[in-house]
């Protein structure tokens, strides 16, 4: 059978969605082909395979047409991705599956996709709310990572038995991978707190408390700060934000707009101290517990809410003078956040925490064998 995957928005699919093509391939004998829409992803997707020691899948570039190529250009990059998949159908059309790592691909039944099973397997496992969820039901085949989503599918009753299947998360797989290479280091030799603010415009601390974490870190000497955003902070301004940032960096300062270890888990595994918003980056954080700090400079009402159920793991902080107090207080207060941060975390990834690439894969296997595509592709 022939299975394309879709790599649709920045590179950062890669890291959730790679080791499952190669599972694909090397496992279960697919014909594999990876389509990707921005060009960085190559060079992510090649990193990913020699450090896993896998081989080169079948490339392709999505088509894009001049609009969607001028709507890239300025930046209009959620309309661009809905018309890169509508340009696409007819060449999708031709595999017995379509794999896609969020739920915007969804959609693609609606544009025409008639012939392929339509796979989701998620990116992120995090708690925020998510607009355009319900696509999930748009899907054949939903992978979950734990029982946590799962749970919050049947309840919005999304999913339907043997549609879905709690694989795990395969980024774990990937980072097991990459973690060999160089860690992040200071000259300085101290620990770095992590500060990841989300990009969402309505939840993001980004404006308000970035300008207080760069001066309460710029004189101390027993913390470094790594400041990574979530990637799609970036998405506008033609890179004058990004650039305005990096100035901000400093010898106990790192600022990262896009390299890997943005993506990879790099900054999580390695920080002593998780500081940010709605980023589902904390869970990848907690593999290992550690203290968490929450910034809420909107004052939303959060207590009893599951979009931010993990607010209940670290301090929550509503003003931006208080963020310094709350980060240096955050080692001694974490003990009382340890036991919940274990709990959510099995219940976000499972156990056993690697293999969920070749799980994946096998799930698709699974639903494809018991649901194979009419007049389907041998191979």
């Amino acid at each position: 059978m022939k299975i394309a995957v879709i790599y649709i928005a920045e590179p950062y699919q890669c890291y959730h969605t790679a080791s499952v093509a190669d599972a694909l391939s090397s496992e279960f004998n697919f014909d594999v082909t990876e389509y990707y829409s921005f060009p960085e992803t190559v060079q992510h997707l090649e990193r990913i395979r020699a450090a896993m020691h896998a081989p080169a899948l079948q490339l392709r570039q999505f088509h894009k047409s001049w609009k969607a190529k001028t709507l890239k250009t300025f930046r209009r990059l959620d309309q661009e991705r809905i018309l890169v998949l509508r340009e696409n159908v007819d060449e999708l059309n031709q595999y017995d599956a379509v794999v896609a790592t969020e739920y915007t691909a969804g959609i693609l039944k609606d544009m025409g996709l008639r012939h392929p099973a339509l796979i989701l397997l998620m990116h992120g496992a995090g708690d925020r709310y998510v607009n355009d969820d319900h696509h999930v039901r748009d899907f054949d085949l939903a992978l979950f990572p734990g029982v946590k989503i799962e749970n919050y599918f049947k309840q919005k009753n999304l999913i339907r038995p043997g549609h879905y299947a709690v694989v795990g998360y395969p980024k774990f797989d990937v980072f097991e991978a990459v973690k060999k290479e160089s860690p992040v280091l200071f000259t300085n030799g101290r620990p770095f707190v992590l500060y990841n603010p989300h990009y969402q415009r309505q939840l993001t601390s980004y404006k308000a408390c970035m300008g207080e974490i760069i001066r309460g870190f710029s004189d101390r000497h027993d913390y470094n700060l790594v400041i990574a955003p979530h990637i799609k902070v970036f998405h506008k301004g033609f890179g004058l934000r990004a650039r305005r940032l990096k100035q901000q960096a400093r010898g106990n300062i790192l600022v990262d707009t896009g390299s890997p270890a943005m993506l990879d888990m790099t900054y999580t595994s390695q920080a002593a101290i998780y500081v940010g918003d709605v980023s589902s980056q904390v869970y990848e954080f907690l593999a290992e517990p550690r203290p968490c700090v929450f910034l809420n400079p909107r004052k939303l009402k959060w207590r009893d809410d599951p979009y931010f159920l993990h607010w209940t793991l670290g301090d929550v902080v509503e003003e931006p003078e208080d963020l310094m107090p709350a980060i240096l207080r955050a080692p001694e207060r974490h003990a009382i956040y340890r036991p919940l941060q274990e709990k959510l975390f099995r219940e976000t990834f499972g156990e056993p925490l690697l293999g969920g690439s070749v799980r994946a894969a096998k799930a698709i296997a699974d639903y494809l064998k018991a649901h194979p595509p009419a007049g389907g592709h041998n191979g």
